[in-house]
């Protein structure tokens, strides 16, 4: 008997042993799966997916760095919260995406995703340039127009005179016309005018031939001076180099052809005020009545005429009267350098055709030319108001 109580006593402890066995696995099993549960509500991941993150696919990459840049489908994370703590891994070959923690912390715990700020990509376009402060409003007459120039030129360092003449109306105004300046090479303009009057005439030819000799040595520009003395030129030849290259031989040679005192006696019947005497002065008055009876001789003798018109529109330097204007406006004109002296003059050959003559002293070529230039497009954008 006794021994079949104890019997019974172990069998009754085995169950025992076993039901709590069971109780203790499946209270295990339960909070696994609680614990599970309140990872995945925490983390979000299958019910409420992060604003503007999209991840289709967990590429073969090690590591997936979150960036700040705008949703892509090439397995980059849209993050634009400052949480560089975050980061997805590559835990198996499968779609699923797992939140690992970076940071010391052991727990992944996002509270709230922020949504992302819309980054917009808009094209820059430069700003306009502000308009110079030496721009000028529309002028309205030829008063204003000297009005206008005069304050300008007041407003410049060096000494400046210019005159103005319209070929086709004939108004005409000057600024400090009549003060003496140094020529330079502007007066190869009366002199060339002079001889092609004289080939218009019948007096030379073209074709006759000039040979350079010592005397007309003289450095600076041009080509001449790099040949060998007894060299022969045609009078056109000798003609073009003094006015497009502004050649200092070729023009001696046409003053030896011409006579000095037959060039300076042509330029006062012309109209000119100063002599032009060993000292090379003259004013911007005298120069555009040079031009003036350029254009006058074009008008008549268009043939010969043309030669030199062409010739002065092919100078190789345009730093001063034509440099501001449209590439299509067609400019005779001879500049002249000397130290702190530069000096433009010339026809424009605007809807109303128009000579120009600028002088200047004491002043460097770079400022002075710009100057020019400007009084130049001021005067042609007046002209072109009274189309």
């Amino acid at each position: 008997m006794k021994s079949n109580i104890n019997l019974q006593i172990r069998i009754l402890v085995i169950l025992i042993f076993i039901l709590l066995s069971l109780c203790v696995a499946y209270a295990l099993t339960r909070g696994k799966a609680s614990n599970n549960t309140g990872v995945n509500d925490m983390l979000n991941i299958t019910d409420a997916p992060f604003p503007t993150v999209v991840i289709t696919e967990i590429t073969p990459l090690p590591t997936a760095t979150i960036t700040e840049t705008t949703p892509s489908t090439t397995g980059t994370i849209t993050e634009t919260t400052p949480s560089p703590t975050i980061a997805i891994t590559e835990a198996a070959p499968s779609p699923t995406a797992t939140v690992t923690e970076v940071a010391p912390s052991p727990s992944a715990t996002i509270i709230e995703a922020a949504p992302s700020p819309t980054i917009a990509i808009t094209e820059t376009v430069p700003s306009p340039i502000s308009p110079s402060p030496a721009d000028n409003p529309i002028i309205q007459d030829l008063e204003q127009l000297k009005a206008n120039l005069e304050e300008y030129i007041s407003l410049q360092d060096g000494r400046y005179g210019l005159y103005f003449i319209n070929l086709e109306t004939g108004e005409e105004f000057g600024i400090n016309d009549k003060d003496v300046f140094i020529a330079a090479s502007t007066t190869k303009l009366p002199m060339n005018l002079l001889l092609y009057k004289k080939i218009a005439a019948g007096k030379i030819k073209l074709g006759d031939m000039l040979t350079y000799l010592e005397e007309d040595f003289e450095p600076g520009t041009g080509i001449i001076q790099k040949t060998p003395y007894g060299t022969e030129y045609t009078v056109r030849e000798t003609a073009r180099l003094s006015v497009v290259y502004s050649d200092n031989c070729g023009i001696n040679m046409i003053i030896r052809l011409l006579g000095i005192d037959n060039i300076r006696e042509y330029m006062l019947e012309i109209g000119g005020t100063i002599y032009y005497g060993p000292d090379h002065r003259t004013c911007p008055y005298d120069l555009a009545i040079y031009a003036k009876e350029l254009y006058d001789f074009y008008q008549q003798e268009p043939e010969v005429a043309g030669i030199l018109i062409e010739d002065l529109q092919n100078t190789i330097w345009n730093d001063r009267i034509n440099k501001l204007l449209p590439r299509d406006i067609k400019v005779s004109h001879k500049i002249g350098n000397y130290p702190s002296v530069y000096n433009d003059v010339g026809i424009v050959f605007a809807s109303q055709p128009y000579a120009l003559a600028v002088m200047s002293e004491d002043i460097e070529q770079s400022v002075a030319s710009e100057v020019i230039a400007q009084l130049s497009k001021t005067i042609y954008d007046y002209i072109i108001t009274l189309d």
